[in-house]
């Protein structure tokens, strides 16, 4: 459950960030900076669907938890695999994060 909570975060998040990208497009016609939103826009949209992805992996292998006939040893591994691509996930989305209030902040300061 904490998994499916993690992801919702990480949509509210991606939202935001959204959200504050067309505040900036809007305040903005330097052609330049224009570019660079869009760059930022298809990362957001690439999170949008790795959020669905791993939203649909996660709800499968909770079905599989609920699953009586489903071994714990055939579960296992799905587990590391789907811990693994949510950390991978977290990763990158704060690297893009990051990357974009920094750039921002780069491009509002010029």
């Amino acid at each position: 459950m904490s998994w499916l909570r993690l992801i919702e975060f990480y949509r509210q998040e991606n939202a935001l960030l959204k959200y504050r990208l067309s505040e900036l497009v809007d305040d903005s016609e330097d052609k330049k900076f224009l570019q660079l939103a869009e760059h930022y826009q298809n990362e957001f949209l690439l999170k949008d669907d790795t959020l669905k992805k791993l939203l649909k992996s996660v709800r499968q292998y909770l079905d599989w938890l609920e699953d009586e006939n489903e071994k714990a040893s055939d579960i296992l591994p799905h587990h590391h695999i789907l811990r693994n691509e949510i950390l991978r996930f977290e990763k990158d989305f704060i690297r893009v994060s990051a990357a974009f209030n920094q750039t921002m902040l780069q491009a509002l300061s010029l």
